[in-house]
């Protein structure tokens, strides 16, 4: 019985190609997490800036907006917090999957013919992307969830920049 190499070959181009479609994939997911996390920390610091002096004049408060002023900018610093750790989680190392490339690789191709090669490396690739795709699945909740954390942030910021803005205007 004749093997068909061609077809072992188009195999593993197929699974080659789909390994480093899901790798990049993977990779534009850690770069939008990692732009989430320094359009994060940017915010923290510049509602620290602008709040520390405020909240110094309100404690102890003596007024129902004084409180609403600081009840809003605590779930805000909360909820800045709270999308930083999961950013944070988003981004967290993981092992990275690629091909082995060793001795006993090179022994691989050696000792067996070509059709067999390109099946066990096609069989390789598969199980890489199955790996990266786990990965990025657990990534992607992380980075979504995170991103409704952000967006809840950003009302809350709204929030209480309005209450703050209203006190001054009563004051």
């Amino acid at each position: 019985m004749s093997v068909d190499i061609d077809k072992y070959k188009c195999l593993y181009e197929y699974e080659k190609n789909l390994f480093e479609e899901e790798s990049g994939r993977y990779r534009r997911l850690e770069d939008k997490a990692m732009k989430y996390l320094s359009a994060t920390t940017l915010a923290i610091g510049a509602y620290l800036f602008l709040v520390r002096g405020i909240i110094e004049e309100l404690i102890p408060p003596n007024n129902y907006i004084e409180w609403f002023v600081l009840i809003s900018v605590g779930l805000t610093f909360i909820a800045f917090i709270s999308s930083w750790s999961l950013i944070f989680r988003a981004i967290k190392l993981t092992d990275i999957v690629k091909m082995p490339s060793d001795e006993k690789t090179i022994n691989y191709f050696k000792d067996n013919d070509l059709d067999t090669v390109y099946l066990g490396l096609s069989k390789q690739y598969s199980n890489g992307i199955k790996v990266i795709e786990k990965n990025y699945e657990n990534k992607l909740k992380l980075v979504r969830i995170a991103y409704s954390d952000i967006m809840f942030t950003g009302w809350s910021l709204v929030v209480s920049i309005i209450f703050i803005l209203i006190l001054k205007w009563s004051t």
